[in-house]
Parts: structure tokens; sequence; C-alpha cells
């Protein structure tokens, strides 16, 4: 059996996937630090009043737990850190079986025994 030239792409191409991967895994891992810190915060904006003077409106009685609370800036934050915990799962499972494909087409090509679960037929 010989190599054909598409089978060596698509090893090269899974390399050159997993390598992005790791870089984007760090970059996540960045970002939920970033992200777990800043959700307990307001969001930044310049402190300005409508005549643009540059000092803070002041209307009624400070509330700064509200404002965090109410704050869209710091909704949006949870909302991506939600959807990322609802997806995150997902794309662990497909990589997880990609890995197991992979592992167990390696076994049997170095002549390892099929291997069925329970309540499978050989």
């Amino acid at each position: 059996m010989t190599y054909s030239p598409d089978q060596i792409a698509q090893g090269q191409r899974m390399i050159e996937l997993a390598d992005g991967l790791d870089r984007d895994l760090a970059e996540m891992r960045q970002l939920l630090a970033a992200l777990g810190d800043a959700a307990t915060m307001p969001g930044r904006v310049p402190d300005a009043d409508a005549d643009g003077t540059g000092r803070q409106a002041t209307r009624g009685p400070s509330r700064p737990t509200e404002r965090i609370a109410l704050d869209d800036r710091r909704l949006a934050l949870l909302t991506e850190m939600h959807r990322g915990a609802v997806q995150l799962p997902y794309a662990v499972a497909v990589v997880r079986g990609i890995v197991a494909s992979m592992d167990r087409a390696l076994a049997l090509w170095e002549g390892e025994e099929p291997v069925h679960s329970k309540g499978e037929m050989p």
C-alpha cells in the first residue's frame, strides 16, 4: 500500500487544525479570566454628561449595585459565558470522539483485536 498525496495532505491539515485549536484554547483561557473579573463590575465608558463637559450626570441617588446588575455590557459578558458553557461540551465531545476513533484505528493497525462494548456483536 502506498500513501496518496491526499492522505498526507489530510494528516498535515489535521496537524494545522490541532495547532490552531491549541492557540484558540489558550486565548479562550485568557478571555475567561478577564470575563470572570469583568462580570462583577460595570462596563467601562467615559463618564460624560449630555453637554460633553466630562462630568458625570447626577440624577437621583447613587445605586452602584443596581447599576452593575443592570448594565447591558455586563449582561453581554454573562450571555457569552453562558453560551460558551452550553456549546463547549459539544466541542469537547467531538474532539474526544476523534481521538478515540484515531486510537482505535491505530490499535487495529498495530494488530490488536477490536474491542467491542457490552451489547455489541463482534
